[in-house]
């Protein structure tokens, strides 16, 4: 095929699947529309005053009252991360023994392979979870909304959208309240509760309890929703019902649940990969995890391709730990493979959650890519080979438990729909809306001048992104990263990918244990005998000191105060 006919092609298929995308968006609805939406029985918890007792609230120095002081306009609450440790780090070992289980029952060499196969066709939904997190919007983009629009209730069982709400005083007052994060992210929930006909449950209900096995859909655990419950600024559970159970049972039957939506609300930002672990934390029995950004969308019948090729892939990869999928604009090619992946049972019970001490963004993806590849990864021997015979002696191997598929069939849209290559959604939800040119002395002063207002009134988008800015120099990921695995050679020409051809001496074995497999080698000449922890060699193969994942909290804490 000629180089022009190739692209022309690329072109129109890409076109079509961003006009499928479009085509699932309605209009947006109008004032009367969201006022009689908010006024459904299912929001109206939706949009209760923040509460002043729990932990994000928990520093009454810090809260959203701060008094006459210009500063406390913008001051986030300060979380109690001492009562985060505790609770999250109890849901972290819960969650362990539950995917420690599921792992192994889909591996039961009992099994065969047809018989693996039928046995994950048995779930009501192929993607039986999936986890979004959102911080920021706008209405020029309106990410979530678009999402929600395009989720495919026959794969997906319960959506778990975690909100970080920050509502600090700023926010609240001024001219343009009616396009802050909050008020964006209010209406899609709304929106998408009353037009799905969603109905609120009460999750800590008893009754309830004894129901959860007869619905068509897995609910949340309900000790784990107690526990979340404990940081949450509110924690609210509905339910998709059949349309005829629905009316037969005045809409409030659990036990005809069709799919599961659960939003929880912090008004403080935990982070990146506290986002992540949350729908793990609330389905610890599930066997494998969707999480996507709130920037993506889904053409029709793609989150049921996704699915099947998920269980096709589980079939012949049975350690499979993330099973990753490419974007329209991609061609064929992965920029960025952490914005659209599922997580296995496997991958949790073996390496761990995502690590929430780095915090609130950046790097925690490569963290746990390299304790995927560290711990379940095979180093391969490939000197003398003539397809490697310019790369080190040493290759990890990591084809059976990461799958990047791109394929036509499982491609989604991810930023713009005209978007031609990879822009962070943080990036685009926070960056500045272009300027009209002025021309001539006279425009340029006006220009000057609005511009100075603006900064005098503290817009709450341009604090938002310069606070971002900050979290990212105080928290530095990557000299966390490195502190925990160790340093991060050049990888020269043979490609960015530094743990897959190089690091095989240089990687600590555990984390935060400054030991490679070199100091290894040198202190059992020496004789010098390995430290004992936690009743188990410092240098013992067993994952388990990778997989049980700790909360640093003065870490935490730290970081926060830095920014505010």
């Amino acid at each position: 095929m000629p180089k022009w006919e190739y692209e022309r092609e690329w072109l129109d298929w890409e076109e079509g699947m961003q006009l499928s995308v479009a085509e699932l968006i309605p209009p947006l609805p109008t004032s009367g529309s969201l006022l009689l939406m908010s006024g459904h029985d299912g929001v109206l918890s939706l949009q209760k005053e923040l509460k002043d007792d729990k932990i994000q609230n928990g520093n009454n120095n810090n809260n959203l009252n701060g008094g006459n002081d210009a500063a406390s306009e913008f001051v986030v609450p300060l979380p109690d991360y001492e009562l985060m440790a505790n609770v999250r780090g109890e849901l972290a070992k819960r969650l362990h023994g539950y995917a420690v289980d599921s792992c192994n029952e889909h591996k039961v060499s009992s099994l065969n392979q047809h018989q693996q196969q039928q046995q994950r066709h048995s779930l009501q939904h192929s993607l039986p979870v999936m986890g979004i997190t959102v911080a920021t919007d706008t209405p020029t983009n309106n990410y979530l909304r678009r999402l929600l629009y395009t989720i495919d209730f026959d794969a997906v069982g319960s959506i778990v959208i975690t909100w970080y709400d920050e509502q600090t005083e700023s926010q609240l007052e001024g001219n343009e309240r009616d396009r802050l994060s909050h008020t964006i992210i209010l209406n899609a929930l709304e929106e998408f509760i009353v037009q799905k006909k969603f109905v609120e449950i009460l999750w800590d209900d008893p009754a309830q309890q004894r129901q959860q096995l007869h619905n068509k859909v897995q609910l949340a655990d309900v000790s784990s929703m107690k526990s979340m419950s404990k940081m949450a600024t509110s924690v609210h559970q509905y339910c998709r019902y059949n349309s005829d159970d629905a009316h037969r049972n005045n809409g409030h039957n659990p036990t005809s649940c069709q799919n599961e939506l659960i939003i929880l609300r912090f008004s403080t930002n935990l982070g990146c990969s506290s986002g992540v672990n949350n729908p793990l934390f609330l389905h610890p029995r599930a066997p494998h995890w969707l999480i996507v950004n709130y920037d993506i969308a889904y053409p029709p019948g793609v989150l049921n391709s996704m699915g099947t090729e998920l269980q096709k892939t589980l079939v012949s990869k049975p350690d499979l730990a993330v099973h990753t999928f490419g974007y329209i604009y991609g061609r064929g090619k992965i920029e960025n493979p952490w914005s659209n992946f599922v997580m296995t049972s496997c991958a949790v019970a073996k390496a761990g959650v995502w690590d929430e001490n780095i915090f609130p963004a950046y790097y925690e993806d490569d963290d746990f890519r390299d304790r995927i590849r560290y711990i379940m990864g095979e180093w391969v021997d490939v000197i003398g080979h003539d397809v490697f015979r310019n790369i080190p002696h040493k290759l990890m191997n990591d084809t059976h438990l990461i799958r990047y598929q791109t394929d036509r069939s499982v491609a989604v849209a991810h930023g713009p729909l005209s978007a031609t290559t990879y822009l962070s959604g943080t990036h685009e939800a926070l960056k500045e809306e272009p300027e009209e040119e002025n021309h001539g002395i006279v425009g340029w002063l006006f220009a000057a001048k609005a511009k100075k207002k603006k900064i005098q009134q503290k817009d709450p988008y341009y604090y938002e992104k310069e606070r971002w800015n900050i979290y990212k120099e105080v928290a530095d990921g990557e000299r966390y990263f490195r502190c925990k695995h160790g340093a991060l050679p050049d990888p020269g020409k043979h490609g960015e990918d530094s743990l897959r051809y190089f690091g095989w001496h240089e990687r600590f074995i555990q984390p935060f244990v400054k030991r490679t497999r070199f100091t290894k080698l040198q202190e059992r000449m020496t004789g010098r005998s390995a430290e004992i922890g936690r009743g188990l060699d410092a240098f013992s193969d067993d994952p388990l000191p990778w997989s049980l994942w700790t909360f640093n909290a003065t870490r935490r804490k730290c970081v926060h105060e830095a920014t505010n």
